[in-house]
């Protein structure tokens, strides 16, 4: 009797695991209803709701927005859903006024760009041809030209650069003075009357040290002269007949 009861026990479980007809019929609505919705929804976002209608710029400063207007009207029309973020960053990153860049969706139809623009710092100026162009605080070189506030420089060199950039508040006064990166190392300064040879630090206590003579060299009238301000407490002037170290 318990071999019988043990035979219709297995009877039952495979009768209950057999999927019926109404449960089959159930499985094959549910996968049509969900292809139904996954159609529906590729078909909505890629309907013109989600055409792009605008970009919106800021953060404009040296970049005229007309400009990038043209440059990225073909953006315009296209679909937000699909519209490769990535590409319109590296566009934006490969014009040289741009240093930073984020572009964002704005659904439904809109992109907005938040553009981090490069600021002169300085006019570099070719010593044979008299050619300008200014760089930024990086050194990243932005346009041919001059501003008149900006401090000048010649034989721009990278590694002695950074420390233009750290000399160069102190000399926002002086019109005459060029900054020499000719030196791989040190820093000079040339001024209408002489040279100043700073190193590479200390700028400002060195400057400040010179200023303090700086008339004391007029009435004595010595010219040209070159100045070294590399040795503590001091100021070594040297001329074509004369080597004369001030206090």
């Amino acid at each position: 009797m318990a071999t019988i009861a043990l035979a219709q026990g297995r009877k039952k479980n495979h009768a209950e695991a057999t999927p019926t007809k109404g449960n089959q019929l159930g499985l094959v609505l549910a996968g049509v209803f969900l292809v139904a919705v996954l159609f529906g929804l590729q078909v909505f976002l890629a309907s013109s709701y989600f055409q792009i209608k605008e970009i919106r710029w800021s953060g404009l400063k040296q970049i005229d927005s007309k400009e990038l207007n043209q440059q990225f009207q073909f953006v315009l029309g296209q679909n937000l859903v699909h519209l490769s973020i990535a590409d319109i960053h590296t566009s934006l990153i490969s014009n040289r006024w741009v240093k930073e860049a984020v572009v964002r969706k704005v659904f439904p139809s809109r992109v907005d760009v938040t553009l981090t623009e490069r600021i002169p710092a300085a006019v570099e100026i070719d010593p044979l041809s008299n050619r300008m162009v200014l760089r930024d605080s990086e050194g990243v070189v932005l346009e041919e030209g001059e501003e008149a506030n900006l401090p000048r420089m010649i034989y721009y060199n990278p590694n002695t650069y950074t420390k233009a950039m750290e000399l160069a508040p102190l000399l926002s006064k002086r019109k005459d003075a060029l900054i020499d990166l000719s030196h791989p190392k040190e820093v000079s300064v040339r001024l209408k009357k002489g040279v100043l040879h700073l190193g590479d630090q200390d700028f400002k206590e060195r400057w400040e040290r010179f200023t303090k003579m700086e008339d004391d060299l007029a009435r004595r009238n010595i010219a040209p002269w070159e100045a070294d301000l590399r040795f503590p407490s001091q100021v070594v002037v040297k001329t074509k007949t004369a080597s004369i170290e001030p206090e």
